[in-house]
């Protein structure tokens, strides 16, 4: 990168904190900063829960997948955008109908403060988490286009910006705008990152399918079975399973519940589930296809890399600056959003009902704002700790992953059965927990298990959570039952 592109990236970061600045002047109130008051626009609201699933993964992840298996990628990520669809039909407009603003004040509700509380601290572990290893990641790629002087106090032993220092720079201004500016920031600054990530791929594919030498050219080398949908480890039934583990991700996470609350009707939270589904089954072409094309001109380059590299062989002085913009926007999403959700449950929920029941609204958004920080720093800290965790990362992201099914199938199901008791919400994490240490660490030494680990995952987060609810209601109708004919 040179001074052009540096340029273009601080003005990108100057910016979102200036968007956060705006927003402040919107916020009056805790309802404001955690759900925008339920009055924002629905293409808003759809637009930042497509940027709020996106994230550098998205490029580096599924890019180097698109690298090594082809077209396959696409059929994964626009298996994303089905679920979306499915999710507002069934899901969307129900939270809206339940009066709740917000997933956290739901789940008390239903379940009780012993419950929310066990989902608040699982959530904030597992979100935490992977925000920290997403904000990691996109550094590690990132850094490397950044030169420093040697002497620079900036520098890493590469003379390259520190990944640490971009970590503390990208999260310092992902936790100003969110600080400043609550949910309007998110929503606003998520618009804005849209702009800028469909800015730099429309950019990037045209030149790419030229330097490749157009279509006829890249068909004939590209490897065998690159054009196919689905490969070994994509299957068919691993993309069902796929569908349906974010059916219920879209649905019922909390994030994602936030932008079905923020919206003025039921009928405009469906229309922004299906705005975001229809987004992600049409843009997916856009992010893949550069690096499945650059596999053609360079097939001997790290897959991970391949996104970072097709921008850097065909964008003039300046965009280059524009695509590291829009890898670092789709990762500030993803995090604004988390921290976001997380501070108005320890807000609303925690403080608010337990520590101080008498607070005014002032008095909760401070605390909001001050809870924003906290879980920033947190972030920031196990970003920079992740390299001294020894790899421990994957094992530690593999194992909350297993979390996500029973986390949202509780709040789901008390969405549309009326009765449910805290053993639903108790059995289905403990033995979805059980289940998925049992598959990890002692079935993964099978090798028919090991070869087959994508739907074996997708089996216990989704069969074992619904199989316990089903147990918890038979439970809970015998008891009733019971009841009923002792007091007869």
């Amino acid at each position: 990168m040179n001074i052009l592109d540096a340029i273009v990236l601080i003005a990108f970061l100057a910016g979102l904190v200036g968007i956060g600045f705006w927003s402040s002047k919107r916020m009056t109130n805790s309802a404001d900063m955690f759900s925008a008051g339920g009055k924002s626009p629905w293409w808003i609201s759809g637009i930042s829960a497509y940027m709020t699933m996106f994230s550098a993964g998205t490029f580096v992840v599924w890019g180097g997948v698109a690298y090594r298996l082809g077209v396959v990628a696409i059929t994964v990520c626009m298996s994303m955008g089905i679920a979306a669809l499915i999710a507002g039909y069934f899901f969307a407009g129900k939270w809206k109908e339940s009066g709740a603003t917000s997933a956290a004040e739901f789940v008390g509700q239903k379940y009780g403060q012993g419950v929310l509380q066990m989902y608040t601290w699982l959530g904030i572990i597992t979100r935490i988490i992977g925000v920290s290893v997403a904000l990691y990641s996109v550094a590690v790629i990132v850094n490397s286009l950044l030169p420093q002087a040697p002497d620079s106090v900036f520098a890493d032993d590469n003379g390259f910006l520190s990944v640490n220092w971009l970590i503390i720079i990208v999260g310092t201004v992902i936790i100003l705008y969110t600080f400043l500016g609550g949910l309007w920031a998110v929503l606003l600054t998520d618009f804005t990152q849209f702009v800028i990530l469909m800015l730099s791929v429309c950019l990037i594919l045209p030149m790419i399918y030229s330097l490749g030498g157009g279509g006829e050219n890249i068909l004939a080398h590209l490897p065998e079975g690159h054009l196919s949908l689905f490969s070994s480890n994509y299957t068919q039934i691993f993309i069902f399973g796929w569908i349906l583990v974010h059916v219920f991700k879209v649905g019922g996470e909390w994030a994602f519940v936030q932008r079905h609350l923020c919206v003025e009707s039921p009928k405009d939270a469906r229309k922004a589930s299906y705005l975001f589904g229809a987004l992600y089954i049409i843009t997916p072409v856009l992010w893949m296809l550069p690096p499945i094309i650059y596999r053609t001109i360079n097939p001997d380059a790290n897959p991970e890399q391949a996104y970072i590299l097709s921008a850097q062989a065909v964008l003039p002085v300046g965009m280059l600056g524009l695509v590291v913009s829009s890898m670092l926007a789709a990762t500030a999403s993803m995090a604004s959003s988390e921290l976001n959700v997380f501070s108005g449950a320890l807000t609303t929920e925690f403080y608010g009902k337990h520590i101080n029941p008498q607070a005014n609204d002032e008095q909760l958004l401070t605390v909001g704002r001050l809870m924003t920080i906290m879980l920033g720093i947190l972030v920031i800290g196990i970003s920079i700790a992740i390299p001294y965790l020894g790899g421990a990362e994957k094992l530690i992201v593999s194992i909350t992953s297993l979390f996500v099914g029973p986390m949202v199938m509780p709040t789901l199901w008390a969405l549309f059965v009326g009765k449910v008791t805290k053993l639903h919400a108790y059995l289905t994490v403990a033995v979805t927990a059980g289940a998925g240490i049992l598959l990890q660490f002692v079935l993964a030494h099978i090798d028919w298990v090991a070869a087959h680990m994508g739907v074996m995952n997708q089996a216990v987060g989704l069969l074992v959570p619904v199989a316990m609810l089903l147990l918890a209601d038979t439970i809970m109708k015998k008891k009733q039952l019971t009841v009923a004919s002792n007091a007869s």
